[in-house]
């Protein structure tokens, strides 16, 4: 377990983060910076180094986690059974460890996987074999995790989709994350 990267003790008390961070986030953001700024080709070790963490970020994805005992929730009964939405496919928020695909951030990871195969030096490295490929397959599921997240009255889910009761939002014990309980 890795409490210390959501508990700590600072000067004022106990603090906690729902996160472990917002590298994927933050990282998908910088690569289409870059990317419409025309700048992929003056920096290739930049852009290496984003492909190899958005590959390996990409949930249940990689080699490494499909040897995972997560990968045994992945299926559909289980899913039904935890109340989980498809994770496989999907970005996070922070790395792969946080393991909970996000709409948006599935999105923007994506986006930045698709900016970065527009680069030639991306390109030359993928054929040459330095680079991890990521296949059609793994894109084609963080579509599929995007488009089973639109909810029935059309909006797009966060987490997971609607499954409950306006009253729930009661329930919510964050102020930052108003409105996310349905």
């Amino acid at each position: 377990m890795r409490c210390a990267d959501y508990l700590w003790v600072a000067e004022d008390g106990m603090k906690m983060q729902g996160y472990n961070g917002s590298q994927c986030w933050d990282t998908s953001f910088a690569i289409q910076a870059v990317a419409e700024s025309n700048l992929m080709e003056q920096f290739p070790e930049l852009s290496s180094n984003v492909w190899n963490f958005l590959e390996r970020t990409q949930i249940l994805s990689t080699p490494v986690s499909q040897d995972s005992s997560a990968v045994e929730f992945e299926d559909p009964k289980q899913r039904e059974r935890f109340y989980r939405h498809v994770s496989q496919g999907g970005w996070p928020f922070s790395t792969s460890a946080h393991g909970w695909p996000i709409s948006d951030c599935t999105g923007e990871g994506l986006k930045g996987i698709l900016s970065l195969l527009r680069s030639p030096a991306i390109q030359s490295r993928l054929a040459a074999g330095t680079l991890p490929p990521i296949s059609e397959q793994r894109l084609q599921n963080a579509v599929n995790g995007i488009l089973t997240l639109q909810n029935e009255d059309g909006g797009w889910a966060t987490y997971e989709n609607q499954r409950g009761f306006g009253w729930y939002e009661a329930l919510n014990p964050s102020e930052v994350f108003g409105d996310i309980m349905i």
